[in-house]
Protein backbone atom coordinates (compact mmCIF):
# COMPACT_ATOMS: atom_id res chain seq x y z
CA UNK A 1 0.00 0.00 0.00
CA UNK A 2 1.60 3.56 -0.74
CA UNK A 3 2.00 6.29 1.54
CA UNK A 4 -0.88 8.23 -0.03
CA UNK A 5 -3.52 5.13 0.61
CA UNK A 6 -2.43 5.03 4.24
CA UNK A 7 -3.48 8.52 4.32
CA UNK A 8 -7.10 7.87 3.52
CA UNK A 9 -7.42 4.99 5.65
CA UNK A 10 -6.26 7.20 8.29
CA UNK A 11 -8.63 9.46 7.76
CA UNK A 12 -11.43 6.70 7.28
CA UNK A 13 -10.75 5.74 10.82
CA UNK A 14 -10.93 9.11 12.18
CA UNK A 15 -14.28 9.57 10.20
CA UNK A 16 -15.15 5.84 11.35
CA UNK A 17 -14.73 6.43 14.93
CA UNK A 18 -13.38 2.85 15.14
CA UNK A 19 -11.42 0.42 13.40
CA UNK A 20 -11.84 0.46 9.85
CA UNK A 21 -12.98 -3.27 8.78
CA UNK A 22 -13.16 -2.95 4.85
CA UNK A 23 -11.21 0.35 2.74
CA UNK A 24 -11.69 -0.13 -1.01
CA UNK A 25 -11.71 1.75 -3.95
CA UNK A 26 -13.81 -0.03 -7.00
CA UNK A 27 -12.93 0.31 -11.00
CA UNK A 28 -15.53 2.68 -10.77
CA UNK A 29 -13.81 5.07 -8.63
CA UNK A 30 -16.02 4.94 -5.82
CA UNK A 31 -14.01 4.23 -2.30
CA UNK A 32 -16.39 2.37 0.46
CA UNK A 33 -15.79 1.73 3.97
CA UNK A 34 -17.32 -0.41 6.22
CA UNK A 35 -16.38 0.30 10.12
CA UNK A 36 -15.52 -2.29 12.60
CA UNK A 37 -19.15 -0.82 15.02
CA UNK A 38 -20.60 -1.22 11.39
CA UNK A 39 -20.93 2.49 10.22
CA UNK A 40 -20.43 2.65 6.62
CA UNK A 41 -19.98 4.80 3.85
CA UNK A 42 -19.78 5.51 0.16
CA UNK A 43 -17.93 8.10 -1.76
CA UNK A 44 -17.21 8.84 -5.66
CA UNK A 45 -13.82 9.81 -4.92
CA UNK A 46 -10.89 11.11 -2.42
CA UNK A 47 -11.56 14.57 -2.71
CA UNK A 48 -15.17 13.64 -1.12
CA UNK A 49 -13.51 11.78 1.11
CA UNK A 50 -11.05 14.70 2.75
CA UNK A 51 -14.33 16.93 2.34
CA UNK A 52 -16.37 14.36 4.78
CA UNK A 53 -13.50 15.52 7.45
CA UNK A 54 -14.25 18.62 7.10
CA UNK A 55 -17.88 17.71 7.61
CA UNK A 56 -17.20 15.55 10.51
CA UNK A 57 -15.94 18.22 12.21
CA UNK A 58 -18.24 21.29 11.25
CA UNK A 59 -21.84 19.25 11.96
CA UNK A 60 -20.42 15.56 13.98
CA UNK A 61 -17.92 17.50 16.55
CA UNK A 62 -15.29 14.69 14.99
CA UNK A 63 -17.13 12.36 16.45
CA UNK A 64 -17.26 10.75 13.10
CA UNK A 65 -20.87 9.08 11.41
CA UNK A 66 -22.59 6.01 11.22
CA UNK A 67 -24.06 6.59 7.36
CA UNK A 68 -22.99 8.77 4.82
CA UNK A 69 -23.61 9.02 1.51
CA UNK A 70 -23.38 11.30 -1.79
CA UNK A 71 -25.74 11.84 -3.50
CA UNK A 72 -25.88 13.46 -7.30
CA UNK A 73 -26.49 17.21 -5.42
CA UNK A 74 -26.51 16.79 -1.50
CA UNK A 75 -23.92 14.67 0.86
CA UNK A 76 -26.67 12.89 3.41
CA UNK A 77 -25.19 11.91 6.38
CA UNK A 78 -25.87 10.76 9.96
CA UNK A 79 -23.47 11.68 12.91
CA UNK A 80 -22.55 9.13 15.44
CA UNK A 81 -24.93 11.37 17.74
CA UNK A 82 -27.54 10.25 15.07
CA UNK A 83 -28.33 13.77 13.65
CA UNK A 84 -28.80 13.43 10.03
CA UNK A 85 -28.08 16.37 7.90
CA UNK A 86 -28.73 16.65 3.59
CA UNK A 87 -25.83 19.01 3.13
CA UNK A 88 -25.87 20.29 -0.51
CA UNK A 89 -22.98 20.41 -3.00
Amino acid sequence: MDERADEYVDLSFTLCGAKVKTYSQGDDGKIRVICENDSYFLVKDKETLAYMNELNGAYCYGKGFSVFNERSNYYTFTCKDEKSFNIPK
